[in-house]
């Protein structure tokens, strides 16, 4: 066991002396945790925010690769800097037929395609990754086994609704991109043990791990190690390096045949559609007062605070990160900056807030019982338990199929008033962009 089983603790005192969420409140805890299991397996283990940045925060404390300006391993909000930062993508799905809607929000660069996004990362850190995959489960661990025996901690791609511990309805299997790292396999009883941003490593059965890996055919048993450190490059170097991929992927993302949904202008599509618009895409439509509404609005709250963020759609770690390079260059633009995105954080977990009212029980209820989800995955409580919230928020969607809590002019109040804030969203997005690229120039 490790120092960090007091973590809970340590967020929920802090969420009660500052009124902070809990994604905020962890967020600030976890940003001073460091490696400290015994096992010489697992103590490269840290609990994280953002999957991708915490894997390769991992392999690289294990390789023995430092961050120039401390000597130390990379802090989270630096790697997720230096990786590309922040993104965006904004999409909403409706299939007449079942008549069923639903909405997505990312907030990572690269949020689509981790193998992009870690191989960039390493690369402007002059690592070359070792890349592995096949289509049989028997080659698979074959390769697992031998990458963990020369390499150490290595990162697997996973369909996250595979994995026990998480409890996902089977819904979302087949849709849960994601990946872990893997630290070791047990054989005395048939498992491994992997890091997935929870405060302690994860025990899973191979069988479980296996069927993870195989779910998603185009990320089907791929696995990432790394060799031995390089010196880092010069700090500035990569910061700079970081904030143009950053600028680049908001104006021209790479994200096939979707490129419009992934430009900051999507956030303006967005807050049109929302309340007005006369497209079919409109939310008057799509996510009319119903089990489609209550989807919409719960996907608001969960995408922007815990699918992955560390709140906030991952400006306030974009924030530290600028904060951090900020004091170690001796650059106050970037602290000016790091000022524009922490606003930015702040408003994106208000939008987040504003969508499931506290001033409506079964909308507070749902956003109390997605923080609750949350808090079981990271504190790695019995699956049990997580099971359970899932299972209360299947009963408040039905509960909400026969009486919806607002009347349609509410709805179209709330509907409003969630349109300005993402119109101020777009606006702050916007102004903080051009001052990047200020900066950049």
């Amino acid at each position: 066991m490790t120092r960090h089983k007091h973590l809970k603790q340590l967020v929920r005192a802090r969420m009660q002396k500052t009124g902070e969420s809990y994604a905020t409140a962890r967020r600030h805890i976890i940003r001073r945790t460091e490696q400290a299991d015994e096992d010489p397996a697992t103590c490269w283990h840290v609990p994280g925010n953002i999957p991708a940045t915490t894997a390769l925060r991992v392999l690289f404390a294990h390789t023995g690769t430092q961050a120039p300006h401390t000597g130390e391993p990379f802090s989270e909000a630096m790697l997720f800097g230096i990786a590309g930062g922040i993104g965006i993508g904004v999409f909403a799905f409706y299939y007449e037929r079942e008549d069923v809607a639903t909405f997505f929000v990312g907030g990572r660069h690269q949020w689509h395609d981790d193998n992009a996004y870690l191989c960039d990362a390493l690369d402007r850190l002059g690592i070359t990754p070792i890349i592995q995959a096949t289509s049989g489960a028997k080659t698979a661990e074959q390769q697992l086994r031998a990458a963990l025996d020369r390499y150490g901690p290595c990162i697997v791609w996973v369909d996250m609704a595979e994995l026990p511990h998480r409890a996902m309805p089977e819904s979302w299997s087949g849709g849960g991109y994601h990946v872990v790292t893997v630290y070791k396999i047990d054989d005395s009883d048939a498992t491994a043990l992997i890091g997935d941003l929870a405060d302690e490593p994860i025990r899973v059965s191979l069988t479980d791990l296996a069927r993870a890996r195989a779910r998603i055919k185009k990320q089907q048993h791929r696995l990432l190690s790394i060799p031995s450190a390089l010196k880092s490059p010069d700090l500035r170097q990569l910061v700079y390096a970081g904030l143009q991929r950053c600028s680049a992927g908001l104006l021209h993302p790479t994200l096939p045949n979707s490129q419009s949904n992934a430009r900051l202008e999507a956030i303006q599509t967005w807050a049109e559609r929302m309340h007005g618009a006369r497209s079919k895409e409109r939310w008057e439509r799509v996510f009319r007062p119903g089990p489609n509404f209550w989807r919409g609005l719960c996907s608001i709250y969960d995408f922007i605070e815990h699918y992955g963020t560390g709140g906030g759609l991952c400006r306030p770690l974009f924030a530290d990160f600028l904060s951090e390079s900020a004091e170690a260059l001796g650059d106050p633009a970037l602290a000016t900056l790091a000022e524009q995105y922490a606003e930015l954080g702040r408003s994106w977990s208000e939008l987040a807030d504003a969508a499931l009212p506290n001033d409506v029980p079964a909308l507070r209820g749902a956003k109390e019982l997605h923080a609750r989800k949350a808090e079981l995955l990271h504190s790695g409580a019995p699956s049990e338990e997580i099971r359970a919230v899932w299972q209360r928020l299947g009963e408040l969607e039905a509960q909400i199929r026969e009486r919806f809590p607002l009347s349609d002019q509410e709805c179209a109040d709330l509907r409003v008033q969630l349109r300005t804030r993402i119109i101020a969203l777009y606006e702050g997005e916007i102004a903080a962009h051009a001052a990047m690229q200020t900066l950049l120039a």
